[in-house]
């Protein structure tokens, strides 16, 4: 029964064991860096309420190019600027008016070097820059850079993760070994595998069965986009007949306006002169034109164009109430036909 067991967890036990293992060289190859501190007091004789709106401004002057540039000139560093300035940064003191400038480095000396520098520098630019202008500042050393703790490599921390690590890997591979000795005994109860080869026969067929219906619906989402293109097609189709109907409408009325107003004026006559006694009324004389030869000229013009047949159309439509009884016009129409129909006149017998 032991020995069983120790069967089952061992891959459990091997996986905590291996994470604690990796844990310890991991945290002696950790972070050796060495951080060192100075602080610098912002001052200003018009007091603090002066100088905490700026301290957001004086913080990155302390981390700015022109810092890392003064301190690798002073110290005649091989680095450039830039690189230098990834080493340095600064904060404010929560509270105060202080900023607190620090620069990590791989040596303690070096790191608390490069943190002297650097406040000293940050001093100089607040005075040169601020310490004439308004509000007045300057800037005071509170203490030199010293180092601060070494660097803490994580052994606990490091251990406990590397210990829930191995525990993760080692379940995964106990379920593994659990699951493939499973298999074993159904393929041993089997035999010749038959159950198997049924399984994989029966897969095989939904595979298919699901392959036949992407393609069946893939073939309808063609049918689909396609149909929907000509339902836009048809619709940008209609909205240009529409577009021609309202069109002639407009231009039908237009005409009806134009036919009324000539008829107003040919209709239109001076003002009777008195005279010596009054005439029995005259009916108007016909004119030189007849609807009816004016409805055939039209339908026997030959091709004519579809805007200039539907504007006889309208002018035959208009005339039909001044005409007689047997088609004849008036003579004041006489000018006006002359002017619309002259073309399909001259059309139809050939004349033009």
């Amino acid at each position: 029964m032991s020995s069983d067991l120790a069967r089952r967890w061992w891959p459990l036990v091997a996986g905590i064991l291996a994470g604690i293992v990796i844990a310890i060289p991991v945290s002696l190859l950790g972070s050796t860096s060495r951080k060192a501190e100075a602080k610098v007091l912002i001052t200003s004789p018009a007091g603090t309420a002066a100088v905490r709106p700026l301290l957001g401004n004086l913080r990155e002057l302390a981390t700015s190019g022109v810092v890392a540039g003064n301190v690798k000139s002073t110290l005649r560093l091989p680095e450039s600027a830039e690189s230098l300035r990834r080493h340095l940064d600064a904060s404010v003191r929560p509270g105060s008016e202080v900023i607190a400038i620090t620069a990590t480095d791989s040596k303690a000396d070096r790191a608390r070097q490069l943190t002297q520098e650097a406040a000293v520098v940050f001093g100089q630019l607040v005075e040169a820059r601020f310490g004439k202008s308004t509000p007045e500042l300057h800037a005071a050393g509170l203490d030199s850079a010293n180092v601060l703790s070494g660097p803490d490599r994580h052994f606990l921390r490091n251990g406990l993760i590397g210990a829930l690590v191995g525990i993760l890997l080692g379940s995964a591979a106990m379920f593994v070994l659990a699951s493939g000795r499973r298999g074993v005994v159904v393929s041993d109860s089997d035999g010749d595998g038959g159950d198997l080869s049924e399984r994989e026969d029966v897969l095989e067929q939904r595979l298919k069965t699901v392959t036949a219906r992407e393609r069946a619906l893939g073939e309808q989402a063609g049918k689909l986009a396609a149909l929907k293109q000509q339902l836009d097609q048809r619709a940008a189709t209609l909205t240009t007949d529409s577009d021609d109907l309202n069109r002639r409408i407009r231009d039908i009325a237009s005409g009806e306006r134009e036919l009324t107003v000539r008829a107003s004026q040919s209709f239109a006559t001076p003002e009777p002169e008195p005279e010596p006694g009054p005439e029995p009324d005259v009916p108007a004389p016909p004119g030189a034109w007849n609807l009816n030869d004016l409805q055939r000229a039209v339908d026997a013009s030959p091709e004519p164009i579809p805007e200039q047949l539907e504007e006889w159309r309208t002018y035959l439509f208009l005339l039909r109430q001044h005409a007689g009884p047997d088609g004849s016009l008036p003579r004041s129409f006489d000018s006006l036909v002359a002017e619309i129909f002259g073309e399909a006149v001259a059309r139809s017998t050939g004349t033009q």
